[in-house]
């Protein structure tokens, strides 16, 4: 079975791209020439997913900048129906491989689709919250929680909700992670950064250093220290969870770390176990907040 069916459908259409009638007359040995493609024949092509993403790569842009683009004053000038591939047409090369734009295309493609994965994993993590009957709040509507280091913090769920002035109790983020060898370090200090914050401003955290005299004593006692720390994290809410969406085989080896700084990591085979985690923090909680504040 494909690893990812729909990413190599698009691969297959994106190849199919040089039988198209409006690139192929500009594509010779594999290398395709764009300075004499019309602005409506870009418009055209945009509206076609495998050619739009195509365009995008040849011309270095993403979604997000192709709408800036797109908004800019010079492209106003343009007629709105046209002024996508306007911005477009501004930023393709004279000439370029057409595998190497295939490729890049893929990588846009792939990233779209992980975000669109991560949504429906959220909206299903959302009807079960439901159905368990766990009140924890997930997008829609995104909650905003007050931060210092980010004035708006967006997290994936948040109980109670912030928009009724109350401080959080337990607060969840939901992290993709398509490569755990390149993407689960950045991961990891998002999620420490955000559970030091929340338990600073919203819990009673008191963090006291081990004064290390040198470096070999956090290699030797690696374990220790991170046990030590846990136990003054643990103590202050709000309760921090982090679903990590990646294999347990291949990132059980960050957990301890990861725990030193959050209240609990679950991988994707621990669904359950997380919502059990979920239910229990929220009820158990829910009546020590008012104390921690005493």
């Amino acid at each position: 079975m494909a690893e990812n069916p729909a990413l190599e459908e698009f691969v297959r259409l994106v190849d199919g791209l040089k039988k198209n009638p409006l690139l192929a007359p500009h594509i010779r040995r594999g290398e395709i020439t764009f300075k004499d493609l019309a602005l409506g024949d870009i418009a055209t092509l945009l509206r076609e997913d495998a050619a739009y993403y195509f365009l995008l790569a040849a011309a270095g842009l993403n979604r997000t900048s192709l709408k800036k683009e797109a908004a800019s004053e010079t492209a106003a000038i343009v007629a709105a129906p046209s002024r996508k591939a306007y911005a477009v047409r501004q930023r393709l090369p004279v000439h370029d491989s057409f595998a190497d734009i295939a490729k890049k295309a893929a990588v846009l493609r792939r990233s779209d689709l992980d975000r669109r994965s991560k949504g429906s994993i959220e909206e299903l993590f959302r009807e079960r919250l439901a159905v368990e009957g766990i009140p924890i709040l997930m997008s829609p509507p995104v909650r905003h929680v007050p931060g210092l280091l980010i004035g708006k913090r967006k997290p994936d769920g948040i109980y109670p909700d912030p928009a009724e002035n109350a401080p959080p109790i337990l607060y969840l983020e939901i992290k993709n992670v398509r490569r755990v060898a390149d993407d689960i370090q950045k991961r990891l200090y998002e999620v420490a950064e955000a559970s030091l914050e929340m338990k600073i401003l919203y819990g009673s955290l008191e963090l006291r250093g081990f004064a290390l005299t040198s470096t070999k004593a956090v290699l030797d006692g690696c374990s220790e220290y991170r046990s030590k720390l846990r136990a003054q994290i643990k103590k202050a809410l709000p309760t921090v969870v982090v679903l990590m969406l990646c294999a347990k085989a291949e990132a059980e080896k960050y957990r301890e770390g990861a725990e030193a700084f959050v209240d609990r990591v679950f991988f994707q085979e621990e669904i359950e176990e997380c919502l059990e985690f979920l239910k229990d923090a929220v009820s158990d909680r829910s009546t020590t907040s008012s104390e921690e504040g005493l």
